[in-house]
């Protein structure tokens, strides 16, 4: 091969230099992938957030439902001429988990309000007091009560 045909092949096998030779990315690229990024980071964190809040507002209302339940057994067990069913309301404060709750317990046993002398309607209202606004409404369980009585049975 001679010195001319060598410089040709050499001169095909040049390395380009200059602006078309520049692999990667360039500033600007990776300052928009940045904020691109922080925009999707900040809007996971907000919902991470209001994830949580809402998670401890449904603890709020999931143990205020139990205490709701465990005062309407309690109110079960009674019977019908005790005390607990002869106090037309009482309210008072429950602590579970270091959280405060106020329970409202109504007994009716007149006809104002749907009750009679063999029948009572209980409710027990109880609300959260906590600083989630959504989960401060009140757990309402309802009951009726009936007096044990021996009717007639006779066959017709």
């Amino acid at each position: 091969m001679s010195f001319r045909n060598r410089a040709n092949s050499d001169a095909s096998h040049k390395v380009k230099t200059g602006p078309h030779n520049e692999d990667g990315f360039s500033l600007l690229e990776t300052a928009f992938a940045l904020v691109i990024m922080m925009v999707v980071t900040l809007a996971t964190g907000s919902l991470f957030v209001y994830a949580v809040n809402y998670n401890a507002g449904a603890g709020d209302r999931s143990a205020a439902l139990a205490i709701a339940q465990q005062r309407m057994e309690r109110l079960r067990k009674s019977s019908f001429s005790d005390a607990p069913l002869t106090t037309p309301s009482t309210t008072e404060t429950a602590l579970n988990a270091g959280r405060q709750y106020s329970v409202l317990t109504t007994i009716c046993s007149t006809s104002d309000c749907g009750g009679s002398a063999v029948l009572k309607l209980i409710t027990v209202q109880v609300t959260p007091q906590s600083a989630n606004q959504w989960a401060n409404s009140p757990v309402i369980v309802l009951s009726q009560r009936a007096t044990p009585s021996v009717g007639s049975y006779e066959a017709k």
